[in-house]
């Protein structure tokens, strides 16, 4: 037996006495059976599927899938398809109203990672429904108590969700996280609001935003697979850890507190966590059963100036210069130290640094793997002293404009926060935060190649036709004057929303319609549906170079 390969891919012998047979099989149904059946007795959550009530079952499907292109065949990234064929058999006993659904994220076409993982295999098999959410029309709501995600879009599968007429079924995989430190229950969610949504306020701002989510809608159950949990840089590629537990309940706050816990993480320095927290999401009384000794595992790294990247990519120079979310107010230039340079770099953490992070994570994840070329990579707007722009390097080193278009190696600006570096560099990672453009750009500007866009995966022709399909489906609902997404815009600015009277600003959420598509917005949304395409080419597949005008 193969254990990382079958946390990935759905054995062949599914749907057969052999499959049911076969002793992880046995293990994995048992573990979930006994896990729920406790909770049961607790909280009486099958009651509440009573008279065949409707289920969604959301799992984590990302854009790392067996043989796509990495030295390893498989990488523990996604939920293990047999705990989420043996949570899909548990609750088929109850209701016979089963919807999985997902999105993969821009650009993943979901049905390609359905049939690749198997998904589709356990939709036939048990009757179920599934869905590809960003194949799916969208409707709007406010949430006038968030802070950052003040509009949301959610595909309509998901609207009895928020109505509280269907149950909600969370199932993540056990990983840590480059953009939120670990991705567990209600993280998940990320992965049903819509491709241009999700890009909105991805950035310093994304745990308040991901937080601002469980306003709208919340797991009733959730299940973590933590029998192969993954660690590293996710969304890059990440290690197998063996947990061997899976771990459920019905408040997803909580249960992501005890999973933190696990991984040998305090959720109280989390700031997902904490976000949550402070808005009254978890339960103070709650109360844990079972065993919950876990296994460290090695926490996401979302720095260019760590000692890794410093060890891996030794002529990669970063250049830090954030002003907003709390970064150090520098007033001279030559007395910055090491660690307020690295302040300067952390101010942002949940956007364009993880992301370009990742692209280089993906592309390292190959023995071949070049890893000594020169880069130089600007972030943040740069700290203005006396009329002069300054980023700084990891010893708190001062560059200007100058200094930096004098660097003999390429210069990368990262994202619309450094569009002032532009002049300076040659490559430049348009958006605030556009993560396939800032993994692609990054390689594109080390002149390398990332793996899943290489004709080495397997995957690869069903997922650039996907790709087309997807855009094709989401443009044919555009013409019919249905909306898939909010308008493509990617500022760092919170999107407001239209003044409320009291008693509508205590509400958690407002159903909020959208207005019938002008020809001008049609026009908008078609001509925008492109851009994921074009995501697909820059994620890596065609190297290339963007130079900047001077």
């Amino acid at each position: 037996m193969k254990p990382v390969r079958d946390s990935r891919l759905l054995p062949d012998s599914f749907g057969t006495d052999a499959y049911d047979k076969r002793e992880d099989v046995i293990a994995i149904r048992a573990c979930v059976d006994s896990a729920l059946d406790k909770l049961d007795e607790k909280m009486h959550f099958s009651q509440q599927l009573a008279n065949n009530r409707p289920v969604v079952i959301k799992p984590n499907l990302v854009s790392v899938y067996h043989n796509s292109g990495f030295d390893k065949v498989d990488y523990p990234e996604t939920t293990d398809p047999r705990v989420f064929e043996a949570v899909v058999r548990y609750i088929k006993r109850i209701t016979n109203k089963i919807t999985i659904a997902e999105s993969s994220g821009k650009p993943m076409p979901t049905p390609a990672n359905f049939r690749i993982a198997g998904y589709d295999r356990i939709a036939k098999y048990y009757g179920t429904g599934l869905v590809a959410l960003e194949l799916r029309p969208v409707i709007r709501y406010m949430l006038p108590k968030a802070e950052v995600m003040k509009e949301v879009y959610l595909p309509d599968t998901l609207d009895e969700v928020v109505k509280g007429n269907a149950f909600y079924i969370s199932v993540p995989k056990m990983k840590t996280n480059l953009y939120t430190g670990v991705t567990l229950g209600f993280k998940n969610a990320m992965g049903t609001i819509p491709y241009f949504l999700r890009e909105r306020n991805h950035s310093y701002l994304i745990n308040k935003k991901l937080a601002d989510l469980l306003y709208l809608f919340k797991p009733d159950l959730t299940v973590i697979d933590a029998i192969i949990g993954g660690e590293g840089n996710t969304p890059a590629p990440v290690d197998p850890v063996r947990v061997g537990k899976i771990i459920v309940g019905n408040n997803s706050v909580e249960v992501d507190r005890v999973a933190t816990r696990m991984m040998g993480f305090d959720p109280d320095k989390n700031k997902l966590m904490v976000e949550a927290k402070i808005r009254g999401f978890g339960d103070p009384e709650a109360v844990i059963i079972g065993d919950p000794e876990g296994i460290p595992f090695r926490p996401a790294i979302s720095s260019l100036m760590d000692e890794k990247t410093a060890r891996e990519f030794p002529n990669l120079l970063a250049l830090a210069g954030h002003t907003k979310n709390d970064a150090p107010v520098i007033t001279d230039k030559n007395t910055v130290t090491p660690e307020q340079a690295l302040a300067l770099e952390q101010a942002c953490v949940g956007g364009c640094l993880s992301a370009a992070k990742s692209g280089l994570d993906y592309y390292n994840f190959k023995k071949s793997a070049r890893q000594d070329f020169s880069l130089c990579i600007v972030e943040g707007e740069g700290v203005e002293l006396e009329g002069t722009r300054w980023w700084f390097d990891k010893t708190g080193k001062p560059y200007s404009l100058q200094d930096i278009a004098a660097l003999p190696m390429n210069r990368m600006a990262l994202g619309n926060c450094a569009a002032a570096a532009r002049p300076a560099c040659n490559y430049f990672a348009e958006g605030c935060c556009d993560t396939a453009k800032c993994m692609s750009v990054v390689c594109h500007a080390a002149g390398v190649t990332i793996p899943v866009m290489s004709p080495k995966n397997k995957g690869l022709m069903p997922t650039l036709t996907g790709m087309l399909g997807t855009i094709l489906t989401r443009r044919k609902h555009i013409r019919n004057g249905a909306y898939v997404d909010c308008p493509h815009a990617q500022e760092d600015r919170i999107f407001p929303l239209p003044e409320l009277d009291p008693e509508a600003a205590r509400k958690d959420f407002i159903l909020w319609p959208l207005p019938p598509m002008s020809k001008e917005e049609k026009k908008a949304q078609l001509r925008d549906q492109w851009r994921i395409m074009f995501s697909a080419i820059d994620f890596g597949w065609v190297p290339i170079r963007r130079r900047m005008k001077h």
